[in-house]
């Protein structure tokens, strides 16, 4: 009976994260709510488009290594890891700089944010997450979004559009502070940066399938529906998703785990977001801008299958990410995600819009899936 226990206990890990992750998506449904009742849908609108664009510059510091720096971290190679280190706060220079370029308006109050890919290239989560302490992380990210809260009411209160530029800077240099009190804070028991790891020629891959992973939820937005105030209400729906898939995925990336066990906490969550996208687009969509449009509605409901494709997607990744034999594959699907974004032509409104980055989504996955079923095939060959 207690090995029973035992057993189920240990294929409850991602609770952790996922506890955490809702703690602190709640904290983020929080802040949406402060803001979204006190600032007007255009002003809004404009904070989102540049989160998201520099929401693509963090991906570019901090997906791509994350991963490689956790197999690092388990296989004690702490001076790759720092020259890893070095070269995330390069590109984050290179990436906050073409963000700068790249952005309509001039930097003004949009430029607290350019802060926040440099604390995600310093922050040390990564050794936390090698050392399978998922309940430091979840914490960190709590204290994050709590500290995000307190910014949000006095940009609510104060009615300023500095304060609201404020809000995400403020969360993301609160959790590299407090990821540095826990990374770098002695256990008395060093044993858990023991697990092997094979980093060296599965690098490549994994930066490739990491970056594409953190990408999309930005990308396609940024690049199909820009200019689109509605959209990029709704992206935050879909990122409060991405959010959690991401978390989740951590955890298993860190444990290895495979099988049925994986499938259920990657798809088992977001198809449970989608059913209720499907149903009750206006009661979400109330619950968080308090009077939103028919349109934002349509486009929620229009991206119902959003969060359950990218579940789909991110377990593709999951099963190929280590495998030498598609180091390239990440690569080539994200170059074709951007490359065909630009030969698109302009499909209408902000619903259209939205089934067409879903299709993008599915037609990455069925390429991932031919993959899978490349190594299925092999395997039984052999």
């Amino acid at each position: 009976m207690v090995n029973k226990f035992q057993t189920i206990r240990s294929g409850l890990y991602p609770l952790w994260l996922i506890g955490a992750n809702l703690s602190a998506r709640l904290g983020g449904m929080v802040i949406l709510l402060i803001i979204g009742h006190s600032f007007a849908a255009e002003v809004l609108g404009e904070y989102f488009k540049a989160l998201a664009l520099i929401g693509l510059a963090i991906t570019a510091t901090q997906a791509g290594s994350g991963p490689l720096l956790v197999r690092l971290a388990q296989s004690r190679s702490f001076v790759k890891a720092r020259f890893l280190v070095i070269l995330r706060l390069v590109i984050a220079l290179v990436s906050t700089v073409l963000v700068i370029k790249y952005a309509a308006q001039p930097l003004g109050q949009f430029w607290p944010l350019m802060l926040m890919p440099f604390a995600c290239a310093l922050s040390p989560d990564w050794i936390v997450a090698a050392q399978t302490r998922f309940s430091r992380l979840g914490l960190i990210a709590v204290l994050g979004q709590v500290t995000g809260i307190m910014v949000a009411v006095w940009a609510s209160v104060s009615q300023s559009p500095d304060a609201l530029y404020g809000i995400a800077p403020a969360i993301s240099l609160a959790s590299l502070v407090f990821a540095c009190l826990f990374a770098f804070k002695r256990t008395g028991n060093d044993s858990d940066l023991t697990v092997p790891a094979r980093h060296g020629e599965n690098a490549v891959g994994l930066v490739g399938f990491t970056l594409l992973a953190g990408f999309l939820p930005n990308l396609d937005f940024v690049l199909l529906g820009a200019g689109d105030d509605t959209l990029f209400l709704a992206q935050r729906v879909f990122l409060l998703c991405a959010g959690l898939t991401a978390a989740i995925a951590s955890t298993l990336f860190a444990k290895r785990q495979s099988g049925h066990l994986r499938d259920f906490w990657l798809l088992m969550p977001m198809a449970s977001v989608s059913l209720m996208l499907f149903f009750w687009p206006e009661a979400l969509a109330t619950l968080i801008y308090g009077a939103p449009s028919d349109l934002l509605i349509s486009v929620l409901q229009a991206g119902a299958a959003w969060p359950m494709l990218f579940a789909l997607l991110t377990r593709q990744i999951l099963i190929l990410q280590e495998k030498t034999a598609f180091r390239l594959v990440g690569w080539i699907c994200l170059a074709l995600a951007i490359i065909t974004a630009f030969s698109i032509p302009n499909v209408g409104t902000a619903t259209d819009v939205m089934v067409l980055i879903e299709l993008r989504l599915a037609v990455l996955m069925v390429i991932l899936s031919a993959c899978q079923r490349y190594v299925i095939t092999r395997q039984v060959t052999a």
